[in-house]
């Protein structure tokens, strides 16, 4: 392995990187730095998020008026003094180097790494934007050009593949080229903020909060098949397994009675003048006579409460770290249709840092976030890097929905997203935004179809998914489980029992698609919250049939095509 790429030591360096920049907060050197070491290390998103944040820096280096300008200043000037290298090359050998011929230098040098950053993780048109503004100032950088060409050659043959007739006399790459791109999904081996799920102090802490909800049952843990991408075709008898939790009865839980009731602060809506509740984004109920007025936050124009409970509880847990804030509450509301589900996790993420900041917790320490499932994959330093082609246990990723869109609701929540990085380095936001793609709920829009209310419910999602599930759920600001009976019952081939309730020991299955459609459809819709085609027992048994009819009619049409001869 070459010594450049050897992972431990660009580990260490990462380190010693971020060690630096929590001693000198607003040094856009030392991003930049970083951002190269995150590069080699093949994280190219991280490398994103450092050098925009160095760009940020060197904007305020430029403007005088700037937050962070003295600050930001000071601290170029410093690495400048102490970078003998970087002194030489901007000084022409003179003690009185030039800052404004400095700064122009390394603002070219982020837009070649950001622009490079991007790039591999496929946000190509973002990449062609930051390769174009980088031209204007250094219009014959050799790496800046090479990288446009590659952009636009191989979109164009991608296109070319898919329609041999397509030309490039109408193409615009400033509005047609790709963006949507990924990220590696993975436990990071410097996150020590994520707990063993397993461990018994683990399981003693679910189990306290499980029975606050539930009280007829516990969290437990349970070995789950690990699923493909193609069902039980490639693999008739699964037998690799993970480790996972699951809901179980302690005793015997009646048809129609309810499992579990939950109430979540970590819920948002992206409607604006919808009238729901600003904590668990339930409809507010009506004024009557016994009811005159809903709780409201005194402080604030339109925040409003369905109940004094949900009043309470933002006061004391994240209230007070947006109040008196109105700019957040404009902030990707009313999206169109294509950005509802993005504006939804970017809210979850926005409601998360109200609580830390709030609490004075770490964003993956707050109860609501700890024990999440975030379907990481393994930690692989040495794999190679994302482009936007790639697949697999990956983070959709885009520079604006990853980068840009949160930095700005951070800077609107004043928080300095340069002393606060602890917090809000990007790797936080990718760890969170794993979580929560794996275990939000959605609530659609009834005229638009598109999601407009999301939720993360912590002991709910803990249920393991069935399509024959022995409960239904319902949402309207507190989260239910209800065990089925008679005609909630789910009824197919292979079933037995069915009777409802669920008795003791058994394990609570809830479903993350409509279970009333076909096998293909379910699989389909609930692809993405299980990381694979779903084998349960009821998709088993209808796929192995259906693999059984087919055999039968294929059979059938041979022998029957032999007698006519």
């Amino acid at each position: 392995m070459e010594a450049a790429h050897d992972p431990t030591r660009l580990l260490e360096e990462r380190e010693n990187f971020t060690k630096r920049l929590s001693e000198s907060p607003y040094s856009c050197i030392v991003y930049l730095k970083r951002a190269e070491c995150h590069e080699q290390l093949r994280y190219p998103d991280l490398a994103a998020g450092d050098v925009y944040r160095a760009l940020l820096l060197i904007d305020e280096i430029s403007d005088e008026s700037g937050e962070y300008h003295e600050q930001a200043l000071a601290a170029f000037e410093e690495d400048l003094r102490n970078d003998k290298q970087a002194l030489a090359r901007h000084s022409n050998g003179d003690e009185h180097f030039s800052v404004d011929a400095s700064v122009s230098v390394y603002q070219l040098i982020c837009l070649i790494v950001l622009s490079r950053s991007l790039v591999q993780c496929g946000c190509l048109r973002s990449a062609y934007g930051f390769i174009e503004r980088g031209l204007k100032a250094a219009p014959s950088d050799s790496e800046l050009l090479n990288l446009r060409r590659k952009i636009i050659k191989t979109y164009n043959s991608s296109l070319l593949k898919n329609d041999p007739n397509w030309n490039d006399w109408s193409y615009n790459p400033k509005t047609e080229l790709p963006e949507q791109g990924h990220a590696r999904r993975e436990l990071y081996s410097w996150n020590y903020h994520e707990p063993d799920r397993f461990s018994e102090e683990g399981l003693c802490f679910l189990n306290k909060r499980m029975k606050q909800v539930a009280p007829k049952c516990e969290v437990r843990i349970v070995s789950l098949p690990i699923l493909e991408k193609d069902g039980l075709s490639s693999n008739p008898n699964p037998s690799s397994e993970t480790k996972q939790l699951g809901i179980f009865a302690t005793e015997d839980i009646a048809p129609h009675d309810t499992v579990l009731q939950e109430t979540s602060l970590l819920a948002a809506n992206n409607r604006l003048h919808d009238p729901l509740c600003n904590a668990c984004s339930a409809p507010l109920p009506p004024i009557s006579a016994s009811q005159p007025q809903l709780p409201t936050c005194l402080e604030c124009d339109d925040i409003i409460f369905c109940s004094q409970y949900c009043h309470d509880a933002a006061m004391s847990r994240y209230h007070p770290a947006v109040c008196g804030k109105p700019d957040l509450e404009t902030i990707a509301k009313d999206p169109s249709p294509l950005a509802a589900t993005n504006a939804l996790y970017l809210h979850l993420l926005g409601r998360t840092f109200a609580l830390s900041e709030a609490q004075n917790i770490h964003p993956l320490d707050l109860p609501e976030t700890k024990y999440l499932w975030g379907d990481f994959a393994a930690t692989l330093p040495t794999c190679s890097s994302y482009s936007g082609s790639q697949t697999g246990r990956a983070l959709p990723f885009t520079f604006e929905d990853n980068i840009l869109a949160p930095i700005h609701l951070l800077q609107k929540m004043d928080i300095d997203i340069f002393t606060s990085l602890p917090t809000t380095d990007i790797w936080v936001l990718n760890t969170l935004s794993a979580k929560f793609r794996g275990v939000a709920s959605a609530r659609m829009d009834p005229r638009t179809g598109m999601p407009q209310l999301c939720a993360v419910h912590p002991m709910w999602c803990l249920a393991n998914h069935s399509c024959a599930p022995n409960v239904k759920w319902e949402w309207l600001g507190d989260m239910k489980l209800i065990a089925r009976g008679g005609d909630d019952v789910v009824r197919w081939g292979g079933m037995r029992g069915g009777q409802g309730g669920i008795r003791k020991g058994e394990e609570v299955l809830s479903h993350y698609c409509d279970v009333e459609l076909g096998l293909q459809e379910r699989r389909e819709w609930a692809n993405g919250a299980l990381g694979g085609v779903c084998i349960c027992e009821r998709c088993a048994w209808e796929e192995r049939e259906g693999r059984g009819r087919e055999m039968r009619q294929k059979e059938g049409g041979k022998s029957g095509q032999g007698y006519e001869r």
